[in-house]
């Protein structure tokens, strides 16, 4: 059955925040625990998790931040494979839906209650309070995480999810693309773009490619459907638009464009 996470409200929120902030990834490791009395939860919709749970979870979290330093200082590419390995074992340990993973006091109580040495240690030198309390789901320690995972899964044959393709995400790849929410909320789509990133020859600057393809895709999603075209569909139109000579160029419109015969 799916789980329900506590809630953390935002008020109480920015009490534990101020609370914290002057204190060390030790002691913040120390004061972090399962449970807190000013949670709440989903009326409905699954099973409330049990604190047994959220400890395991914090514990894996942990231990995957212990093979890139923690709870030392680390450099910028040990947290950023952090946040890779970090994001599978919340998609993995987290059941959850859409609506219940939307809400924002979830990912408030992991961050300020559960975890928040993993925060500290993670954002090392941010001032950043996103990072802590959720109000925009790309730029919070958690949040973003499990929501990247959900977005770059593709499941193999048994089932099982595969993340090869988050993986071979940069950060600005994935800032590029689920920063942008026209592109982001349609998974099939975000994949779509993540594979045209990771087939482009090693020349090519992904971020210019990024900055190529977005302001014409986004023109397009006026017009077309991209939820109903297939995978090989998907690619073929997005190298349609990264090939154009330039943002004035004449490309091909969908309606007359070969993969656009499904409709006709």
């Amino acid at each position: 059955m799916t789980q329900l996470w506590p809630r953390l409200g935002p008020a109480a929120a920015r009490t534990i925040y101020f609370g914290l902030r002057r204190r060390t990834i030790t002691e913040l490791a120390g004061e972090a625990r399962p449970t807190h009395d000013r949670v709440t939860y989903a009326a409905t919709g699954g099973s409330r998790v049990a604190p047994t749970e959220i400890a395991a979870l914090t514990d894996d979290l942990r231990r995957a931040a212990t093979e890139f330093g923690y709870p030392v200082p680390a450099e910028d590419a040990e947290r950023i494979a952090f946040d890779r390995a970090a994001a599978e074992i919340l998609y993995a340990r987290m059941d959850l839906t859409t609506v219940e993973a939307a809400h924002n006091g979830i990912w408030n109580f992991l961050a300020l209650v559960a975890a928040p040495d993993l925060v500290l240690w993670r954002w090392t030198g941010s001032t950043n309070v996103e990072r802590w309390i959720c109000t925009d789901r790309t730029r919070h320690m958690f949040a973003r995480l499990w929501w990247q995972a959900l977005t770059f899964d593709t499941p193999t044959g048994d089932g099982r999810p595969d993340h090869s393709l988050l993986r071979s995400l940069s950060e600005s790849d994935l800032n590029q693309i689920t920063e942008r929410r026209s592109i982001a909320g349609n998974p099939r789509l975000a994949q779509a773009v993540a594979r045209l990133l990771a087939t482009a020859p090693a020349e090519t600057r992904r971020r210019d490619l990024l900055r190529t393809i977005t302001p014409r895709l986004r023109r397009r999603l006026a017009f077309v459907d991209f939820s109903v075209l297939t995978d090989e569909q998907l690619d073929d139109h997005l190298r349609v638009l990264a090939q154009a000579p330039d943002d004035h160029a004449t490309v091909t419109p969908a309606w007359h464009h070969p993969i656009a015969q499904t409709f006709e």
